[in-house]
C-alpha cells in the first residue's frame, strides 16, 4: 500500500518540479516576468502544501511524505514556501535539518533572485 502511495506522490513531486521550472526558465529567457513569478509561485505553493498535508497526516501515523521529499522542494525553488509552511503549522519546527537547512534555502534563492534582477 506504501509503496503505491509513494510511487504517485514522487511521480506527481517531479512533474510539478518540471513543470514550476519550466515556467521559470521560459520566462527567464524570453523576458516573460508574469510566467517566471508563476513558476516560482507554483513551486514555493507547493512546498507550503507538502508542509499543510505531512503535518495533517502525522497524527494518523499512516503514509507520510518523506523528509527527504520535503527538503528537495525547498531546495529546487520552494525554501519560501517550506519556511511559511513549517512556521504556520508549526510543522517540522523540532527537527535541526529543517531548522537550519530551510532557512538557508530560502536565503540563498533570495540572494539568486535579487542577483538576476539586478
Amino acid at each position: 500500500m506504501f509503496h503505491k502511495q509513494i510511487t504517485q506522490h514522487r511521480r506527481n513531486r517531479n512533474l510539478l518540479l518540471v513543470i514550476g521550472w519550466a515556467m521559470l526558465l521560459a520566462g527567464s529567457i524570453f523576458a516573460i516576468w508574469w510566467l517566471a513569478v508563476a513558476g516560482g509561485v507554483l513551486l514555493n505553493g507547493y512546498a507550503w502544501r507538502l508542509m499543510k498535508i505531512d503535518k495533517h497526516l502525522a497524527p494518523r501515523r499512516g503514509f507520510r511524505i518523506p523528509e527527504a521529499s520535503l527538503l528537495l522542494v525547498a531546495f529546487l525553488g520552494g525554501g519560501l514556501g517550506a519556511l511559511a509552511g513549517m512556521l504556520t503549522y508549526r510543522h517540522k519546527t523540532k527537527h535541526a535539518r529543517f531548522l537550519i537547512l530551510v532557512p538557508v534555502f530560502s536565503i540563498l534563492q533570495v540572494v539568486l533572485l535579487v542577483w538576476l534582477i539586478g
